[in-house]
């Protein structure tokens, strides 16, 4: 009887293990799962997409203002723009100098306002004349602004208002209606815009007139840089049409300087000019907003 109690002990301690052999073993789990943690809380985590866009800079605008023609591109919401365009032009024995103060306002990203109010200083043949010009309202909408296509498509409409005398300006009051395109071919930047303005009368026996035009600029940026080539077309009394090579600076952001020259003729009478612009852009709400992916003048 005890032979055989014994190998039937040895078959039954083989087949249940000993207390200490699953003592040993036991650890190894939990062991397992502190180097995981361990390694898991010493890896550096990623930073969030939005942390790392909130932190890029703003891309600089391609160009703030046209001399000939109207850009597409509107102010961004709470963007104040102040700019002049002193123009000098001289046309047979007419001189006619203006210095024009142009305000403009982004209600949104893609609605703009603004108005501008020039001050005229005209000599010919009868004498010299110098006051307000005609003073303008616009308002401006972009509907289209494809950063992958580099497509921007805007539409607005101008108002003038009387100016101070007939030497000056326009008498009557006026609309103009206008389409800006944007596109860009790699370096180049193509800028198209037309636009039709009517001229109310300003008698009973005065007939509305309408005065189409179309202007075209080509903008190449090289760093702070930016040479432009502009050049417009005015169906009115006279045909008018100028050209104007120019370039524009950027010394500081939301700082423009540029200058052009302006070559043209207005009917039969040759024209020549000397074009300036200025143009100061103030952040009036928060500064420290994400890039917008959309984005203005850098399709």
């Amino acid at each position: 009887m005890i032979a055989d109690e014994r190998p039937a002990g040895r078959v039954e301690a083989a087949r249940t293990p000993a207390p200490w052999a699953a003592a040993r073993r036991a650890p190894a789990r939990p062991a397992l799962g502190v180097l995981l943690a361990a390694s898991t809380a010493t890896a550096p985590a990623a930073p969030a997409p939005r942390q790392v866009e909130a932190t890029r800079e703003p891309e600089q605008p391609v160009i703030e203002e046209l001399f000939l023609g109207e850009l597409a591109f509107p102010q961004e919401a709470l963007e104040l723009q102040i700019a002049s365009a002193p123009a000098w032009r001289r046309r047979g024995r007419l001189v006619r100098f203006s210095i024009p103060l142009q305000l403009e306002l982004g209600l949104t990203d893609r609605l703009q306002i603004g108005g501008e109010l020039p001050l005229e200083l005209v000599r010919d043949d009868r004498g010299v004349a110098a006051g307000p010009g005609v003073l303008r309202a616009e308002a401006l909408y972009s509907f289209l602004d494809d950063r992958a296509l580099g497509l921007t498509i805007s539409a607005g409409i101008e108002a003038g208002f009387p100016a101070g005398s007939r030497e000056l300006g326009a008498p009557g009051y006026a609309l103009e209606p206008f389409v800006s395109v944007h596109k860009s071919f790699g370096a180049v930047h193509l800028c198209l815009s037309a636009s039709a303005e009517v001229t109310l009368p300003v008698a009973r026996s005065d007939a509305t007139e309408i005065g189409p035009g179309v202007a075209l600029a080509a903008v190449l940026p090289a760093g702070d840089l930016a040479p432009t080539v502009e050049l417009a077309v005015e169906l009115d009394d006279a045909t008018s049409l100028r050209f104007a090579p120019g370039v524009r600076w950027h010394p500081a952001r939301g700082l423009e300087l540029g200058a052009a020259l302006s070559l043209g003729r207005e009917g039969a009478a040759p024209e020549l000019g000397l074009l300036l612009l200025v143009t100061k852009e103030i952040q009036l709400g928060d500064d420290d907003v994400p890039e917008r992916e959309s984005g203005r003048r850098s399709p």
